[in-house]
């Protein structure tokens, strides 16, 4: 069965329903913003959302009573500043779509103009041959949309012959790939000294895995790759990819290094509807990212992001962990929306934040909010435990609001020197060595009958009722 489909139509006649159904909805705007909240925007697939250029949500630098604004200040550092206004407007970064995945026939999804797709039984093993004999047809598409029969998988041959399509048969012109009814894929091979590999030994910086991992996506020609019914991304399946752009819609799991090491992908905004967890290393490396969205993830491993280097905008709203350098050396980043999270690994977030807002915040691990060069506020209204150089060296942070912690640990508030209010609550912290060392200028408050209470490290530091 052949199909030749276009945006405007396709041969077998009016699509049929999509199986997708919902629309995205936008996170309510802060209290204190003004005018009306942005309109929802229609339902489009994840390889087809708008994705504004970096300059189009950009930081606002003079909206009024904006606390994520540059330069901004909390007029009252108890009180709630709501998510950051850019993740309800930006048509990227609202989308919370749910997808059902379904048998499915050429004809029931749109496709990019130029694709060419067809049916391939997968019991008989002979895609190679089914493509070669399709040359001339495809010489003048743009991309290849393939709907399996048969089965939910490819044998490795058959997933070979896709892979390698676009150089084995001379075809500059394609880019794009859709498999419809794939459920599991191949996942990749590291590259190990004794892999045997080609590319054995060869290393990837950082995280937990020193070597690359193989997986026959290397220098392949699809750049835009849909892969909606696939339900779990294995171990090293893409990593060391190039994709421009991925839909992985129905994906619930992402692997170790399932993207990782990927520094020179075109690949800018990363949207997964239905992923609930994060292994360590999955997109490691991913320097192209500029805005993550994860409605219904909860758990992201260590270093499952790190070294995002473009990274501006990460909403997970159901995210509750956070794990080691999960979020490191994300030096552009500008604001993040996790209302849900309980637990903030080492080193796992950095940037160019000016406020960050933890309302279910329960631990902060060692160095997770240090040597922040932007940030002014911390609220935390749930935050009990503060390990060692939990919020450390901050140079421009100014106040903290921590009415539950419990347990600060050694030089938890360390070296914040222009932090003017900390607000605890009715009970005093216990405290270890040096919590207020180099934290000069701050009064610290609090909502109790306080008595006895000298702060550790710079005990002159006043001590007031709120």
């Amino acid at each position: 069965m052949l199909v030749a489909a276009g945006l405007g139509g396709i041969a077998f006649g009016a699509l049929r329903n999509s199986s997708h159904t919902g629309s995205p909805s936008p996170t309510a705007a802060a209290s204190w913003a003004t005018g009306s909240p942005p309109a929802s925007s229609p339902t489009v697939t994840a390889s087809s959302a708008p994705s504004p250029s970096p300059s189009a949500t950009a930081r606002p630098s003079s909206r009024a009573g904006n606390p994520y604004a540059a330069n901004a200040v909390l007029a009252d550092p108890a009180a709630d500043p709501g998510p950051d206004p850019i993740f309800a407007s930006d048509p990227d970064l609202r989308r919370t779509e749910s997808y059902v995945s379904r048998i499915s026939r050429p004809g029931d999804q749109p496709l990019a103009a130029g694709t060419y797709a067809f049916q391939y039984d997968v019991t008989t093993h002979a895609l190679k041959d089914r493509l070669a004999a399709r040359k001339g047809k495809l010489a003048s598409a743009s991309g290849i949309a393939l709907y399996l029969t048969g089965g939910t998988a490819l044998a490795d041959a058959d997933l070979s012959a896709l892979q390698t399509a676009g150089r084995d048969l001379a075809l500059p012109n394609l880019s794009r790939l859709y498999v419809y009814n794939l459920r599991t894929i191949q996942g990749g091979r590291e590259c190990t000294p004794d892999s045997g590999l080609a590319c054995a030994g060869q290393t990837a910086r950082g995280g937990l895995f020193p070597y690359l991992w193989f997986n026959g996506w290397w220098d392949t020609w699809v750049r835009h790759l849909i892969l909606d019914d696939l339900t779990a991304v294995p171990d090293g399946a893409f990593s060391n990819h190039n994709f421009a752009d991925v839909s992985l819609r129905s994906v619930r799991t992402v692997g170790v290094m399932g993207f990782g090491h990927a520094p020179h992908a075109k690949l800018s905004v990363l949207y997964l509807p239905s992923v609930r967890t994060i292994a360590h290393d999955a997109f490691r490396r991913n320097q192209g990212l500029t805005k993550v969205v994860l409605p219904r993830a909860t758990t992201i491993d260590d270093y499952g992001f790190d070294d995002a280097s473009s990274l501006k905008y990460f909403t997970a709203p159901q995210l509750t962990r956070l794990g080691r350098n999960g979020l490191n050396d994300s030096g552009a980043l500008l604001s993040v929306n996790f209302p849900k999270l309980r637990y903030m690994g080492i080193n796992s977030l950095n940037g160019l934040l000016t406020g960050l807002r933890l309302p279910a915040m329960v631990t902060v691990d060692k160095s997770a909010i240090s040597r922040f060069g932007n940030l002014r506020w911390l609220y935390a209204p749930s935050l009990s435990t503060l390990r060692d150089d939990a919020v450390t060296d901050n140079p421009v942070l100014r106040s903290v609001y921590l009415p539950r912690a419990a347990e600060l640990d050694a030089r938890a508030l360390r070296g914040n020197p222009a932090l003017r209010q900390i607000v605890f609550g009715a009970r005093p912290p216990a405290q270890k060595a040096d919590v207020f060392a180099g934290t000069d200028h701050a009064t610290i408050y609090h909502t109790g009958a306080w008595s006895g209470f000298v702060p550790a490290g710079n005990p002159s530091l006043p001590v007031q009722s709120r």
